[in-house]
């Protein structure tokens, strides 16, 4: 199935960087700014569960827009735009304030020594 555009060219691109423009609204008013997310503890779990509720929120508009233009390069320019800006908003997440370097998948404070076997002794 071939998808016929609807836009010329440079209607397109207009369209996607409005589009573009949408998301980056819709996370603008649905999260603190990266600056101060960044100095709350890591992991926040209402950071992460509003940056969720945008994601889902801004692929709905592009979804929406790529439906009536029907023009893959609209689609492509905002769907670029989605995936930087969630992961500025999720690096910005997982940042350490104290050290200012990223949580491992573990959360790093969750790291527990193994216990020593070479003692000899049977347990």
């Amino acid at each position: 199935m071939r998808i016929k555009s609807l836009l010329q060219p440079d209607s397109a691109t207009m369209v996607g960087i409005l589009t573009a423009a949408g998301v980056y609204l819709i996370y603008n008013n649905a999260l603190p700014s990266a600056a101060d997310i960044r100095t709350t503890p890591a992991d926040n779990p209402d950071v992460e569960s509003a940056r969720k509720a945008a994601a889902w929120k801004s692929a709905a508009l592009i979804t929406l827009v790529f439906l009536v233009a029907r023009d893959l390069n609209s689609y492509i320019i905002s769907g670029g735009a989605l995936i930087g800006i969630d992961y500025m908003y999720k690096h910005s997440n997982m940042v350490v304030p104290g050290t200012g370097k990223l949580t491992g998948s573990g959360g790093g404070a969750m790291v527990y020594p193994m216990p020593e076997y070479d003692s000899g002794e049977a347990g």
